[in-house]
């Protein structure tokens, strides 16, 4: 059981014959021409060198020592168990190997984590190589030496502690993974001197005087959609696209009894807390549909990303693995257009909550926060009976920040760039 590289009898014009590899398991056994051609006086079946003396001999064992490498990183993980009989052979055949740190994840982290998760592991992997300047990572490189000078790269690039923190937390558990699996020979260590001193970070936060300023950088369509995004996330209380993208999951509109007031009940995609999110105050209507028909003007003909049937809630339907090319459209312009990016709209909002004296109680519930030492003191009654008081600090908070002033601005911007109609006068008419 093992593999081993040997020259075959026979032949060619010029004397040489071709090397192969050699893979036996039990009674399973695989063999592949590797590419290369030597004489068989210069051959060392040994070390699985030619000589130095012989032509060439710096070249064919500089691509033996490469092919080497990766078919004895492919036999370890076939060993550990992360590769299947069937995957050896294929990542040996030809030489190219996908046995490789990244390699290892993609068939030992993937099949057992959401997508977001994996890739939470694999831009890891990818800043490290960045930083270090690898086109690849083998479990050589996953050492002290290696993992210390990327630290303390990043930290001189000014990359923030919580990246670094992220960062070294899964390749923490990669390395980890690998040392149980007997792919490298010590399990991670986190030393002190990678700790990132905490300093008192400026929270980023928008103001509507400088929103109001910058709806005149909206030029096109997809500028006015991540403007009317930008303004729905504060407005729906600090929403993220991740939720706007599972909404449509549990889609309810609730009508209270009354018929004055109607919520959309969502649970908030980073901490799974219910938010009855009150969707009859102004402009929040008015932002959901004009972004409907806008997404409609723009996405009904792309399958891969337009609801296969409409639903209230829902703007995009797409493949999981297709999130962030769906979004980066709007992501990327959310700085260039709106001033800022999406993730300040929920900061700016519990920033004009607190400038409002909203206790701490309802802020977290405004929120969608998960606290509880604060939830376990209340009653499911209580909480009902706080709905109004939510209600109440979530359109001041909107009257605040001047968001019917914005939306207003951004519409008579839209009418006045040209873009389509339907976006200012059809869906909800406006006099400009």
């Amino acid at each position: 059981m093992g593999f081993g590289i040997y020259i075959k009898s026979g032949k060619n014009k010029d004397g040489r014959s071709p090397l192969f590899i050699k893979i036996t398991s039990q009674e399973k056994v695989f063999k592949k021409n590797i590419g290369l051609l030597i004489k068989k006086e210069d051959w060392n079946a040994r070390t699985y060198q030619v000589k130095k003396g012989s032509v060439g001999a710096a070249q064919v064992n500089r691509k033996l020592n490469a092919f080497l490498l990766k078919a004895k990183e492919a036999w370890v993980l076939f060993e550990s168990g992360a590769y299947e009989w069937e995957e050896l052979c294929a990542r040996m055949s030809g030489g190219d190997s996908k046995a490789d740190v990244m390699g290892f994840i993609e068939d030992v982290f993937k099949p057992k984590m959401k997508l977001t998760s994996f890739n939470s592991y694999k831009y890891s992997l990818l800043a490290f190589m960045k930083v270090l300047e690898l086109k690849s990572v083998s479990f050589n490189d996953l050492n002290f030496s290696k993992i210390d000078k990327a630290v303390g790269l990043w930290k001189l690039n000014n990359l923030s502690g919580s990246s670094i923190e992220t960062y070294l937390k899964h390749i923490g558990v990669i390395v980890n993974e690998a040392y149980e699996r007997k792919l490298i020979g010590e399990p991670f260590k986190k030393k002190a001197k990678w700790r990132v001193k905490k300093t008192d970070n400026i929270i980023e936060t928008a103001t509507s005087a400088e929103l109001l300023k910058n709806v005149k950088n909206v030029k096109d369509i997809y500028d006015y959609q991540t403007f009317a995004f930008w303004l729905l996330m504060f407005s729906m209380r600090g929403l993220y696209p991740r939720d706007f993208d599972q909404m449509h999951l549990h889609e309810q509109i609730i009508d209270c009894e009354t018929g004055s007031k109607r919520y959309v009940k969502h649970r908030r995609s980073k901490t799974g807390e219910l938010m009855n999110i009150l969707i009859s105050c102004k402009p929040l209507d008015e932002l959901f549909n004009a972004l409907k028909a806008s997404i409609h003007y723009t996405h009904s003909g792309n399958p891969k990303a337009y609801p296969s049937e409409w639903r209230f809630l829902q703007f995009f339907e797409y493949e999981e693995k297709d999130h962030r090319n769906v979004w980066d459209v709007y992501t990327k312009r959310s700085r260039k257009v709106v001033g800022f990016p999406f993730k300040v709209a929920r900061k700016t909002f519990e920033t004009y909550a607190l400038k409002l004296n909203v206790s701490t109680e309802i802020r977290y519930r405004l929120l969608g926060h998960q606290d509880r030492t604060i939830k376990k003191h209340y009653q499911n009654w209580e909480w009902e009976d706080m709905i109004d008081l939510v209600d109440e600090a979530h359109q001041k908070v909107i009257e605040e920040f001047e968001v019917v002033k914005i939306w207003n601005a951004l519409r008579k911007q839209a009418y006045l760039k040209k873009l389509p109609p339907i976006l200012f006068n059809k869906v909800i008419p406006i006099e400009i």
